[in-house]
């Protein structure tokens, strides 16, 4: 009951503390308005999630180089390395990149962070109002525009306003009352003074989870004259070890390949702050050289966003030759956890957002619940993943495959369910509801929706394989060689159908058309199969040649069989549909589908 009121009660006593002092005042309100700038600027950039920033990720990471470039770039111009991190981890997650894509990303992400304490140390000299309020009525007015792209812009305005206007109220606050907020009672020199400084500056942008926040409390510290050189230098490189917390909390939901991406990021953090700290002194004489050589003073605060530069392109370089090593360690080091209930491959919380990221990863782990499904109706048929994918002739590979009367080889289709399906068959319903419910795009809705009914086919198939399998072996097996032959054909029936299904998902040159008319024309095929299965069991019994009981079973096995088959084809029909353009209509696509295999 406590608990419920606790959070409640320490922001009533925050805002009591801060309330009796005018610096802890002005400080706190101008971080406040900080953050959420930020927010402001990050949900303005997530507005364009058409594709745009997704397609550009995909498209510009084919080297490391570039790879670094790209996350140097966007974090430069989006203002947040939290963002780009998070995209990256989830597209390594999804495996929509590689590993070594992603970590050349995440370290482009920490040099681009860099533009920020440029920007905040730009505009420590101005007056800031100037600047902020027009930007934010501007950003007012474009919110209340009807278009998605236009309240995007205002977003964008608006955080850049707010985010101005936070450093100008943390500015105002530490000049006006620097001999209240001073850090420099806390000077120390040494190694003593750079580890305080650098865990006070990491601790900071922990807490408020914004490397941008804690560095213009920084720079206005050290403008103020309440913060030495070289604590603030200690301080800006403890922003980079405190902002890892950012991008190990995304990918906690992630899978292994996410973790290993959030490793990589702590690496690079941790490994230049301890390549920095082991010579500080040296990183000193640099930066006041580089700083000299550019014209600025020894007051000036944009020696920090020098030093800021300085220490991440030192990792960058340092660094960059070695991605692909880093990736093979990582993936060397954290294994894949070796459990026995399969866990989503694609989809999690941290993509949900991005539109075109978030159907690609539905579609491969809806693939992901088939492989299982696959795997599982194979093995209850008694036959192996191989038999059905290789080209031998089904015939002979039953005749290979003679089952033992003993249970040893059985499946058990509902501790399978349990630990290969349930878990990936929840995940795709929350998921594809999430997804739903972040964008207005009817053509994605349409996509999410065909794959989640997609998965509740292949469900509904799994339930009648389960259904048909306790008699399936038994009757295979039967004395009775009439009805062992029976049996057996609605194997091989079935085993063909997976067969071409499996033939049609590893075609990647088939057009969607033309696999949804080959899927229906193998729908027709076995539903004729059901047909002339009753007819000629209904023969067999009138010849007596199985007991009444027996024909019942049988007639209920080829009914389990043909609900199998439909909705196996009816799942992969609606996944082919997903990469159809949606203004196609079902008469175009036959027809158009018809055209192409008679040519």
């Amino acid at each position: 009951m406590f608990q419920r009121y606790l959070i409640p009660l320490c922001i009533v006593a925050i805002i009591y503390l801060v309330s009796t002092s005018d610096a802890l005042t002005n400080v706190s309100a101008g971080l406040a308005i900080l953050l959420f700038g930020m927010l402001s600027l990050g949900s303005g950039f997530r507005a364009f999630n058409g594709g745009f920033l997704e397609n550009l990720l995909a498209s510009s990471t084919s080297t490391s180089v570039r790879s670094v470039a790209f996350g140097s770039i966007a974090t430069a111009v989006m203002q947040s390395s939290s963002l780009v991190s998070v995209l990256s981890i989830s597209f390594v997650s999804a495996a929509l990149l590689s590993l070594a894509q992603g970590i050349g990303v995440i370290f482009g992400a920490n040099l681009g962070n860099s533009a920020g304490s440029w920007l905040i140390a730009g505009v420590s000299g101005m007056k800031i109002s100037a600047l902020a309020l027009p930007l934010i009525v501007g950003g007012v007015l474009f919110n209340f525009q009807s278009s998605k792209t236009s309240k995007g812009i205002g977003q964008i305005f608006v955080g850049i306003g707010f985010f101005f206007l936070g450093v100008g109220y943390i500015k105002e606050g530490f000049e006006e009352y620097k001999e209240i907020v001073d850090f420099s009672q806390y000077s120390m020199e040494g190694l003593s003074g750079v580890l305080l400084f650098v865990g006070l500056g990491a601790l900071m942008t922990a807490i408020v989870q914004s490397s941008h926040a804690t560095l213009t409390i920084i720079i206005s510290a050290f403008a103020a004259g309440s913060m030495s050189y070289e604590n603030a230098l200690a301080a800006t490189l403890g922003t980079s070890v405190g902002g890892v917390m950012t991008a190990v909390i995304a990918s906690v939901s992630t899978n292994v390949d996410g973790k290993r991406l959030a490793m990589a990021n702590c690496i690079f953090n941790f490994g230049i702050a301890l390549l920095v700290i082991a010579t500080f002194d040296y990183f000193m004489w640099v930066n006041s050289t580089i700083s000299a050589l550019l014209g600025f003073g020894e007051d000036s605060v944009l020696r920090i966003a020098v030093f800021h530069t300085l220490f991440n392109l030192v990792g960058v370089v340092l660094l960059l030759p070695f991605i692909p090593k880093i990736a093979k360690l990582l993936e060397s080091l954290m294994k894949d956890e070796d459990s026995q209930v399969d866990k989503p491959l694609y989809v999690s919380d941290t993509i949900v957002q991005y539109q075109n990221t978030a159907l690609i990863a539905l579609t491969r782990e809806v693939y992901h619940l088939y492989e299982n499904a696959f795997e599982l109706i194979a093995h209850a048929l008694g036959f192996s993943r191989h038999d059905i994918r290789s080209e031998k002739d089904i015939e002979e590979v039953l005749k290979e495959h003679i089952w033992n009367r003993a249970n040893e080889d059985d499946v058990d289709i509902e501790i399978f369910y349990i630990k290969k399906i349930k878990v990936l068959f929840n995940a795709i319903l929350d998921f594809s509801t999430e997804a739903q419910a972040h964008t207005q795009d009817k053509e994605h809705i349409y996509k999410f929706a065909m794959l989640t009914s997609a998965s509740r086919h292949i469900i509904e198939a799994i339930k009648n394989m389960e259904l048909l399998q306790p008699n399936l072996k038994k009757n295979s097996l039967s004395r009775n060689q009439i009805l062992s032959s029976e049996y057996n054909a609605l194997r091989t029936h079935l085993a063909l159908l997976l067969r071409s299904i499996e033939q049609i998902n590893t075609d990647e040159e088939i057009h969607p058309q033309v696999a949804i008319v080959k899927l229906k024309s193998q729908k027709k095929a076995f539903k004729k199969i059901d047909k002339d299965s009753i007819v000629h069991i209904e023969s067999i019994l009138s010849k007596k040649e199985i007991s009444v009981p027996s024909g019942t079973s049988l007639l209920n096995a080829v009914g389990f069989s043909h609900n199998i088959a439909k909705e196996l084809a009816n799942a992969i029909i609606q996944i082919q549909k997903t990469r159809l353009e949606f203004e196609d209509t079902p008469n175009e696509l036959e027809e158009s589908a018809e055209g192409r295999i008679s040519e």
